[in-house]
């Protein structure tokens, strides 16, 4: 390690020295590759689940970046150590195997008890502020990740063994982590999913190394003994501390009469089944969710929340539709009121605890399709609290379906009176990851062109959520309705639209209607909400209001076709959200970080200011895993100017694997019906493929005629793709889904296939040039890993999936350049 590194010569021993026998046989190593990189990612998405429950606003994409400090910081210790660590690798290994179990057991115990700070906050220094209160608890993720980064990284950088082999099954351990992690939330939920891992890697670890020392056998036993503990005492371990302003935080006061009776998981999120007291309907926050009639109030007896954040009603129904008299009077009755429809047929999106089923009960439907994502919820319904709900999940018109709602009516040709979605969703980590990061189909372009085609000639959507108190998400919802009726040849788009909404707290219905409003519609839906205290109208063709409102000026320039103007010159981004960029819930600019207009004092450019702390955050880890450890090894063993070039090698195979990642989980997400599949057939289809390419590479090179060859030829397979297939991907949303799944794999497999030749043709060439370097290079690649899913949210947030596919583009061509010339001949 000490020797001057010379670029052109060989630094395998000579023949007359035979190299001294590695500690473990090629076989097992790549085993064992493959059983840590399964926890890793595995244990990875658990977290991702851990940090949707426990943080209100549910940055947990943030947590999973995090999470890969621990791979950057791998590579500083190797760098150091990594001739000590391959001399004893089957008890360093066994070691670092036990300690991921005891950190990750210990860390995910700390973060649940933690504080995360009020959250839910108004200003940007109070989100600044709270941002930094949470951060440290997620940083301390990065500790268990980093005992697998550590062995998988000295199994890569083992001078005797072929990358492309222990990558290979590096990948191929990922993607069956992937595969197998979805399954395991939804039968054991991720508590116990987190402690199953946490014992099986030391179990695997020693069957694979079997260390001869007591530490490195007791250290797989304390892991081992440590799962086994935190099982017997699993309610202690796993007691999550609800924070400041979450649902839930009242349930620690006895007296606020809420207590949690069932906490159930889903795959995208923690469903959590609780009593409540609720308060006079005159004392709430949401009279117009709650209504005024108190003896239906008193019937409001359980509460059903995602996450500790979304909440819906779960009325003690009787089975008497008399006994819900009263939900007539809440925002949910909206479209009833209007609509001139006897007995309609319903759908219902997001059937939550089933207040919007009760109130098409209520209103006498002739049949009621109600539709819910979440496999947890739907076990409250059906089975867990069957006897609760039984009056209305057994009702014979009811029809309940476990599926995600734009898909389940795209792949329909039923026609409804009323189409309901009441606040859809729960800020919960999907793929790409949390609150304004978190991707919603539900609110796009594309979903509203879906609405229409599914309503009858006088059916009506109605569409209900939050709004600000300078309006923004239902303005969006607003204007996104307005582009869509007339991609259906509406002339007057405002004759179609109604908004009514709550003087205090801002809840906001929008009614679109395919035909035109009647005047006998407007008229009773002005006589109901003149009978409320709490619901005015807000918009409405031929009513003149005694406030404005934003909706209404926006419709009265749709009415003259210039409602792009108020789109472009809006403070907020209210542009209709599209599939390629369904980020509804964004709707600041870069420009509001330095901006000293008044209307943006009271708002948070939450995205903004999130990336820009984690950037001078990964800053300082980059700094720390990158530059320290070279000046170390350059003065210890010198590569002269052969550094920059390998340097931007790995940041650049790190910065652009991740984002082809992200990139295609959201593009096929929709397509496959249930963000539960895009990670467990795209991601595990992604990583197969990749390990295949890996085991190839030498082949791969050779035939293209090295890395540039294959940068080319992975630039023609994306821009194919991207061209000619992925617009065409909503056509055959109603494929079956064998044949889906089928579709998908074929075309993420050349992808995958080319990407998995960068990494083992870098680092075969730098342990022939340079072996002492390989932790450094796998140090960077995994500082590059960190940042790359915070840049690709942004630019996807920005610019659009697509364009964030096409980005990786150059970066991978960039890193194909600067490889030395050298390296494509070596590796080949």
């Amino acid at each position: 390690m000490s020797e001057s590194i010379n670029m052109s010569e060989s630094t395998h021993p000579p023949a007359s020295q035979p190299p001294k026998p590695a500690a473990l046989s090629e076989r097992r190593a790549a085993w064992l590759a493959f059983a840590v990189a399964f926890a890793t990612l595995f244990a990875q998405i658990l977290v991702h689940r851990v940090a949707s429950a426990k943080l209100l606003n549910n940055y947990a994409f943030l947590v999973i970046s995090l999470t890969m400090l621990g791979f950057a910081l791998s590579g500083v210790i190797l760098t150091r150590l990594l001739p000590s660590f391959l001399a004893r690798l089957r008890e360093w290994t066994s070691a670092c195997a036990g300690l991921f179990s005891l950190s990750l057991i210990l860390t995910t115990s700390a973060f649940y008890r933690g504080g995360a700070g009020f959250q839910n906050v108004l200003t940007r220094e109070a989100f600044v502020r709270d941002l930094l209160a949470w951060l440290p608890w997620a940083l301390l993720f990065a500790l268990p990740f980093m005992f697998c980064g550590l062995i998988l990284g000295a199994l890569l950088s083992e001078p005797r063994w072929r990358v492309g082999r222990i990558y290979f099954l590096d990948l191929l351990g990922s993607a069956a982590g992937a595969f197998l992690v979805i399954p395991a939330i939804s039968h054991f939920g991720v508590e116990s999913a987190l402690l199953a891992v946490s014992a099986g890697l030391p179990v695997a670890a020693f069957i694979l190394t079997m260390p001869r020392s007591a530490w490195g056998r007791g250290l797989l036993a304390a892991g081992v003994l440590a799962a086994a503990l935190a099982t017997a005492q699993h309610e202690r371990v796993f007691e999550l501390y609800y924070p400041e302003g979450s649902m839930l935080a009242a349930s620690r006061n006895p007296a606020s009469g809420l207590v949690v009776d069932h906490v159930a998981w889903d795959p995208l999120s923690r469903i959590e089944f609780s009593r409540y007291r609720f308060p006079d309907p005159e004392g709430t926050a949401f009279p117009a969710l709650f209504g005024r009639d108190q003896a239906l109030v008193d019937r409001y007896r359980r509460l059903l929340t995602q996450n500790n954040y979304a909440f819906t009603v779960a009325v003690d129904y009787d089975g008497d539709p008399q006994s819900l008299a009263g939900i007539e009077d809440t925002i949910y009755a909206a479209a009833y009121q209007a609509s001139l429809v006897e007995h309609p047929e319903v759908a219902v999106i997001g059937v939550g605890g089933g207040f919007d089923i009760l109130t098409a009960i209520r209103f006498d439907a002739k049949h009621i399709l109600g539709v819910e994502v979440n496999g947890a919820t739907m076990d409250v319904l059906l089975r867990s609290y069957r006897d609760y709900f039984r009056h209305w999940v057994d009702d014979p018109r009811v029809e309940l379906v476990h599926g995600e709602g734009r898909h389940v009516l795209a792949t329909t040709d039923r026609r409804f009176d009323v189409l309901q979605l009441s606040g859809v969703d729960s800020y919960s980590g999907t793929a790409g990851a949390a609150h304004v990061f978190s991707e919603s189909y539900l609110y796009t372009a594309e979903a509203f062109d879906i609405y229409l085609s599914r309503l009858k000639d006088r059916g009506i959507l109605n569409l209900m959520r939050l709004e600000f108190r300078v309006p923004r998400e239902m303005l969006r919802a607003v204007a996104t309705a307005v582009a869509a009726l007339r991609r259906a040849g509406v002339e007057d788009p405002a004759r179609h639209i109604v908004t009514l909404s709550q003087p205090r707290g801002n809840f906001t219905a929008l009614l679109v209607q395919k035909t035109p409003f009647e005047p006998e519609q407007i008229r009773r839906l002005v006589d109901w909400c003149e009978d409320l205290p709490y619901l005015d109208v807000t918009a409405a063709p031929g009513v003149e209001l005694a406030r404005p409102t934003a909706y209404q000026y926006f419709l009265s320039r749709a009415a003259a076709g210039t409602e792009s103007e108020v789109v472009s010159s809006y403070p907020f981004d209210i542009r209709p959200a599209t599939d390629d960029r369904p980020f509804f819930f964004r709707y600041s600019y870069w420009w509001h970080l330095v901006s000293d207009e008044p209307l943006l004092a009271g708002s948070i450019p939450a995205m903004e200011l999130t990336i820009g702390t984690l950037i001078l955050l990964i800053a300082l880890v980059a700094a720390v895993s990158i530059y320290a450890p070279l000046r170390y090894l350059t003065a210890r063993a010198p590569l002269a100017s052969g550094t920059r070039p390998y340097a931007l090698y790995f940041a650049g195979a790190g910065l652009g694997f991740l984002a082809v990642e992200m990139a295609l989980l959201q593009k096929f997400g929709l397509y496959l019906g249930h963000p539960n599949y895009a990670l467990s057939v795209v991601l595990a289809s992604l990583l197969l493929t990749a390990g295949l390419g890996s085991l190839l590479s030498a082949r791969t090179l050779r035939a293209l005629g090295g890395i540039k060859h294959v940068a080319y030829a992975l630039v023609v397979t994306v821009l194919v793709e991207v061209l000619l297939v992925f617009d065409r991907l909503a056509d055959w949303i109603g494929q079956p889904f064998a044949l889906r799944v089928a579709i998908t794999f074929l075309l993420v497999a050349p992808i995958g296939l080319l990407l998995g030749t960068f990494l083992p043709a870098g680092l075969e060439q730098l342990k022939r040039v340079a072996p002492s370097f390989t932790p450094w290079a796998w140090g960077v690649n995994g500082a590059f890993s960190v940042l790359a899913p915070v840049l690709a949210v942004a630019f996807s947030m920005s610019w659009g999936t697509s364009a964030l596919l096409l980005a990786a583009l150059p970066v991978y061509l960039l890193t194909a350049v600067v490889l030395p010339p050298s390296a494509a001949a070596d590796a080949t």
